[in-house]
């Protein structure tokens, strides 16, 4: 039951340095020696014989020019990725940045859908966007309804009970509390008062640990339990309780049919069906990510393992009630996203090379995995039903021998591979 206070409170407790994107920003955010390059040339070219590209594809456009269609809303928010895209920015944290004394930082950033330029989350000069600063404007992204992204901010679990839209407003507050919250919250109080002694218990019994949306709702979720806020009303419906005894952990959703699904300490899945407000347990097993697509569940399952043996997971289609399973494919790392009826996805042990990353594209429709190219760490896939392109991140690191050098790739193409666009976030040195 620890684990998610845990995450909150090393999310909130790190203290960061953003770098900038353009010249009226540099003053404010650049610490010196970083750079925001999204005109980096030092991609690998491409392989005559066929074989996937080994590094950064070779960018062919400067600009997304992504295409927008049929945008209502969207959210994707998880214990494994949050982002949110609008129909102007892709909204997204953990971007890997160093302080240039030894330790590493995620940051806050969105970027611009049709020209790629990258923007900081926080316009407060000198902000190092730690659990102390209190006027820090950065935030987490969990959903979007039109042009709004909601979010809630990064800058301590004493802010965890508010949903904030993308300048800092706060559009709700969550004052219910289940049964188990109440619990929860008195233990952990009691586990962390040496370190946590000026939070008031509060903070802890109201955490809102996600939120998804539909085209009028915020859904709110806590340590056990799921309800609707009403934007337009401001009205809430009655809090719908997964589990009386575990803490909860939210695995993914289809808003279009308000089926969302939960993960619960002791591996039972849950589908809560918010239209008649019913929770039913659907699955015994490992799961992790969830994505709804087209009427099905695509899901990453962890097989059984002895203690001495690698992880082994695999991914599955099935129907929303886990129904009808299939394993689409073997080895699958926990993060993937679906558009266009091919699945992106990424095998660590695909590579044959361990400081490389494979990225392959599924073809639901054939059965047939494609190669994409190998990249460095690759980390996440982003994307969203209204978009027309993929965004990839990972991470390169250069040691000098003295010295180690960690920065963040940014890829983007469009799901038949075309119009490769490349930033390569430049940060200070890290000395390990």
């Amino acid at each position: 039951m620890k684990r998610s206070l845990n995450l909150i409170l090393a999310a909130a407790m790190s203290v960061a340095l953003f770098s900038g994107c353009n010249d009226k920003n540099v003053s404010k955010y650049i610490p010196d020696g970083s750079t925001v390059d999204s005109t980096t040339d030092s991609a690998a070219d491409s392989s005559s014989t066929g074989a996937p590209n080994i590094g950064i594809p070779p960018k062919d456009t400067e600009t997304l020019d992504t295409v927008i269609t049929d945008y209502k809303y969207d959210f994707w928010s998880n214990d494994y990725d949050r982002y949110a895209i609008t129909d102007k920015y892709l909204y997204f944290d953990d971007l890997f940045t160093a302080d240039g004394a030894g330790s590493h930082f995620m940051q806050d950033y969105k970027i611009d859908l049709q020209t790629g330029e990258m923007t900081p989350l926080c316009n407060v000069p000198q902000c190092h966007h730690s659990f102390e600063d209190t006027d820090c404007e950065s935030f987490i992204p969990l959903a979007a309804i039109g042009d709004k992204c909601y979010a809630r901010k990064r800058t301590g679990i004493n802010e965890s009970n508010k949903i904030i839209d993308e300048s800092g407003n706060v559009v709700f507050e969550n004052k219910f509390a289940s049964d188990f919250a109440l619990q929860y919250a008195k233990q952990t109080m009691e586990e962390y008062d040496s370190e946590r002694k000026k939070y008031d218990e509060d903070d802890v019994k109201y955490n809102i640990k996600y939120i998804l949306a539909d085209e009028k709702n915020l859904y709110i979720t806590g340590s056990n339990y799921i309800y609707a806020y009403d934007i337009e009303t401001k009205q809430t419906t009655e809090p719908l309780i997964i589990d009386e005894e575990f803490q909860c952990s939210l695995l993914g959703a289809d808003m279009d049919n308000k089926r969302v699904y939960f993960t619960n300490e002791v591996q039972e899945v849950f589908m809560a069906d918010l239209a008649n407000q019913t929770v039913t347990k659907v699955c015994d097993g490992d799961i992790n990510n969830l994505i709804a697509y087209n009427g099905k569940i695509y899901y990453i399952c962890f097989l059984p393992h002895e203690l001495d043996e690698p992880w082994r997971t695999q991914l599955f289609e099935a129907d929303p009630d886990f129904t009808n399973a299939k394993v689409l494919i073997e080895d699958c790392e926990n993060i993937f996203n679906i558009k266009d009826n091919k699945i992106f996805y990424y095998d660590q042990s695909a590579s044959g090379d361990s400081e490389q990353t494979m990225l392959f594209c599924y073809d639901i429709s054939t059965g047939e995995s494609t190669d994409l190219f190998a990249v460095e760490d690759l980390q996440r896939v982003f994307t969203a039903p209204h978009i027309d392109r993929i965004f990839v991140m990972s991470y390169h690191t250069e040691n000098t021998g003295v010295s180690t050098v960690s920065n963040t790739i940014l890829m983007s193409f469009r799901p038949d591979g075309s119009d490769i666009w490349t930033n390569e976030v430049k940060n200070q040195e890290g000395l390990y």
